[in-house]
């Protein structure tokens, strides 16, 4: 039982830390930062929850160091489709940009008043 408090407090604040350390990169959007901060908040609460119940079982302690592993796994994707999606909104952007100096040049060179005409 003491090596599952440890665990679910040394999984939270390394969690947060890696949660705080990604956002301020931003390699983490708003609302996945957010919801790993929450989730890390409660794994420590849940380790100090667990610090006043003295029964346990010894499954039960490593299906929870398990399921922290798993949170860390969880974790790396997240930020990974974090930076996904802020690729594509610069790349979204960029293409926009890209079309409206298209237009310009399109306009300026007169092509599309040749067109009109036929």
């Amino acid at each position: 039982m003491y090596i599952l408090k440890i665990s679910c407090i040394v999984i939270g604040i390394i969690l947060t830390l890696l949660d705080i350390n990604a956002y301020v990169r931003q390699r983490l959007s708003d609302e996945i930062g957010l919801l790993i901060g929450s989730f890390s908040t409660f794994l420590i609460i849940m380790g100090i929850i667990l610090h006043f119940c003295m029964d346990g079982d010894l499954v039960i302690t490593l299906l929870i160091i398990c399921f922290c592993f798993l949170l860390l796994i969880i974790f790396s994707l997240c930020t990974a489709v974090s930076v996904l999606i802020m690729k594509n909104r610069e790349l979204a952007m960029q293409v926009s940009l890209l079309n409206q100096e298209n237009e310009r040049i399109i306009h300026e060179t007169g092509i599309m008043a040749s067109i009109d005409e036929k």
